[in-house]
């Protein structure tokens, strides 16, 4: 059970590196995944092939995961029949369901549009965890929770919405959610097992589960190329700093605290696509930039 209340992830200023660390790290991930299709030949509409390329990167995620666990003395064989019911839930969840969702709705939804539906993922944290946890609404978060909502307008200002279809804006909408729930799973789950050893289950298992449905959904990794294989080595690394810094903050620190740092995701995105892709980093981005920044040192205050 994890109940470390003097861990390095409470100290504010530790927070705030760690936060951003995890942000950008699934910022990277924007450019890496793109490059990845293009290098394992895997077509803008191959869901499944999506699915199971998502599905390898996950499961060697969590398998090397479970390496660290152990290295750091945390036990990785779990014997509680209960614990093991939350940790196939938190699997199921906050990766398999999530990315699913995610590679599914990108697949029929223009890219602005999911950007727009996406980024409220972190507000809808916010407010579960305000009604399951009970965590107090001060001046503070109130504030830094509007600036956030600024900065989000800000960063997609003049991108249409357009129309709603279920198979692509409906699932990115369920991808809001499941990540939402996967944040309040997480902090279930980490007061059962401790953090890396949940981090690895999750990533495991919901690895497992997207390769499964990728095969039935007739995907394939059509070619194999080092420039691939570095490319999925450096997916495999954002998936485990990302998702072993984010659990251990979202375990010791107050949900509406970590959630906010969320938005600042697409924004990574962006940059790094700039400067990866050479994709466009309008203006718009700095100062939705930040807006955010602003509302993070509020609601850190």
């Amino acid at each position: 059970m994890s109940t470390n209340e003097n861990s390095i992830f409470t100290k504010k200023q530790f927070v705030v590196l760690f936060a951003l660390l995890a942000m950008f790290a699934w910022g990277c991930a924007y450019p890496f995944i793109k490059l990845g299709m293009i290098e394992w030949g895997i077509a803008s509409h191959d869901a499944g092939g999506k699915m199971l390329f998502a599905g390898v990167r996950f499961t060697i995620a969590g398998l090397l995961t479970f390496i660290i666990a152990k290295g750091k003395g945390q036990p990785i064989l779990e014997k509680q029949p209960g614990n093991l019911g939350w940790l196939f839930l938190l699997g199921l969840v906050n990766t398999a369901l999530h990315y699913f969702c995610f590679y599914t709705g990108l697949s029929n939804c223009e890219g602005g549009k999911a950007s727009i539906i996406n980024s409220f993922s972190p507000f809808l944290l916010m407010l579960l965890a305000f009604v399951i946890f009970r965590e107090k609404m001060t001046r503070n978060k109130g504030i830094g929770i509007v600036l956030g909502i600024i900065g989000i307008i800000v960063v997609n200002f003049g991108t249409q919405l357009g129309g709603f279809a279920w198979n692509g804006e409906g699932m990115i909408l369920l991808n809001c959610v499941c990540s939402a729930f996967g944040g309040i799973l997480t902090r279930v789950v980490t007061k059962k097992v401790m953090p890396i050893t949940a981090t690895a289950y999750s990533l495991a298992l919901g690895g497992l589960m997207l390769i499964a449905a990728g095969l039935v959904c007739g995907g394939r990794l059509n070619r194999v190329t080092g420039a691939g294989v570095l490319l999925l080595i450096g997916l495999i690394a954002i998936s485990m700093v990302g998702f072993i810094v984010y659990n251990q903050l979202i375990t010791y620190n107050p949900i509406t605290e970590i959630a906010m740092f969320n938005a600042l995701i697409p924004v990574f995105g962006t940059l790094m696509s700039c400067l990866m892709l050479k994709e466009a980093f309008g203006i718009q981005n700095l100062f939705g930039l930040l807006f955010m920044g602003a509302g993070i040192y509020i609601l850190q205050k």
